[in-house]
């Protein structure tokens, strides 16, 4: 007698498998449809937006300085030490 053809129990696995995944994720929809404990959604308040008024804020020379620093230690820390750094500007 022949053994049976492996690749037609392989094809018979797997669609069973597919079709208890399926059936697994239809119950999981089940259950997040009839939830009894989940929380429903207040519908939020809806209030005037107040305008927001500009705020100056003076600039700091004191983070152009700690950035010149960070910049210098970093190049130094990488080994260029011979050279000399005359300006550092934003783009």
């Amino acid at each position: 007698m022949d053994a049976p053809n492996p690749v037609l129990i392989m094809v018979i696995n797997m669609t069973i498998v597919f079709a208890v995944l399926y059936i697994l994720d239809l119950f999981i929809r089940l259950i997040h449809v009839i939830d009894p404990t989940k929380i429903k959604k207040a519908e939020p308040k809806k209030e005037a937006i107040k305008p927001v008024e500009q705020v100056q804020v003076p600039k700091d020379d004191m983070a152009d300085k700690t950035l010149a620093a960070i910049i210098v230690t970093s190049l130094m820390a990488y080994g260029c030490k011979d050279f000399e750094i005359k300006s550092i500007r934003k783009l």
